[in-house]
């Protein structure tokens, strides 16, 4: 049976994703708080995930190499806002993020999107192409990062639904086996056939995400841009251009959502704050960086249309003890 994850911030989505990635961080792209869920289906040899979410997000991480992640879109395609991968849009149905060489992922998903990653160990894949004697498959592992065709958009889909269903109507077992069937027949397909390259990403792009993947694993450090211009090697002007280019936002607008998403965590999440002793709103602000209270709850309630005490009241009316 799938298990369902609520998600109820960046926080709670980088800890679901670092189940089979490294150093993940968010970044919501839209005002407002983070909610929705993550399906995980434990199959025999693959782990499947499907995530949903209300808002518009960007994400990035280090890649294991030992596990190999197949990724696809399930959500129809009718709407104007699609997955970026490696910032590649994909306007049709396609397999990502599963070449060989890839050492992160970068991905923006929109809040319409129904994103299913299929996690399998890079030695048990390995073991399936040889079996079905599918050598040519490793060309398309090495060069291509995404790739569409007829297998993709009908097969692939088909039976990714399957294993969505409820009841579903075969055994583990045998999903498994068609998956894995399905995903081989997509790599050797060449029927309307349509594949990409990994995107050779610009320099103020990686000072970008390197800038979000400090901020997020960082939170208790208010960084200044110059502190991370000299952390990163690079010039405040690639880290603007690069923030505003692949965010939307300014570094200084990053680097404040970031925390306040982690404010907004470590409100709702009464563990957390046991767990580093934070006793209130302005106990917790401080500890994430924010040191002007009236400046900090005007940012939240922008942010999240609530004051900070709103949430913390949420959290208690919910019984979870403060």
């Amino acid at each position: 049976m799938p298990i369902r994850l609520p998600l109820r911030s960046t926080t709670d989505l980088a800890t679901i994703f670092n189940r089979k990635l490294r150093n993940t961080a968010v970044l919501s792209l839209e005002s407002g708080n983070i909610e929705g869920y993550v399906d995980v289906l434990p199959l025999p040899n693959l782990r499947l995930f499907r995530i949903k979410l209300n808002k518009k997000i960007a994400l990035c991480a280090d890649r294991n190499s030992d596990v190999r992640v197949f990724s696809i879109d399930l959500s129809p395609f009718f709407y104007s806002d699609y997955i970026q991968a490696q910032g590649i849009s994909l306007t049709r149905p396609a397999l990502f993020g599963f070449n060989y060489n890839l050492k992160d992922m970068d991905l923006v998903l929109p809040a319409s999107s129904s994103m299913c990653a299929i996690a399998v160990s890079d030695c048990f894949f390995t073991g399936q192409l040889k079996r079905f004697n599918c050598i040519e498959a490793f060309d398309t592992l090495e060069h291509f990062n995404v790739l569409s065709n007829n297998t993709v958009s009908s097969d692939l889909v088909s039976v990714l639904r399957q294993c969505w269903s409820t009841p579903r109507p075969l055994l583990d077992s045998v999903l498994e086996n068609e998956l894995i069937a399905a995903l081989i027949q997509c790599l050797v397909d060449t029927s309307e056939r349509k594949v990409s390259r990994p995107a050779s990403r610009q320099d103020r792009h990686n000072a970008a995400l390197r800038f979000l993947s400090t901020t997020f694993l960082e939170p208790t450090n208010a960084f200044e841009v110059q502190d991370l211009s000299n952390l990163l090697h690079q010039s405040r002007t690639s880290i603007f251009s690069g923030c505003k280019e692949k965010f939307g936002m300014s570094p200084i607008q990053v680097s404040r959502s970031v925390r306040l998403h982690q404010v907004r965590h470590a409100l709702l999440d009464v563990e957390f704050s046991q767990l580093h002793n934070l006793n209130g709103v302005v106990n917790t602000a401080e500890y994430f960086g924010f040191v002007g209270r009236s400046h900090f709850t005007r940012n939240y309630k922008n942010e999240f249309m609530e004051t900070p005490r709103q949430t913390l009241a949420r959290r208690r009316n919910s019984n979870q003890i403060f």
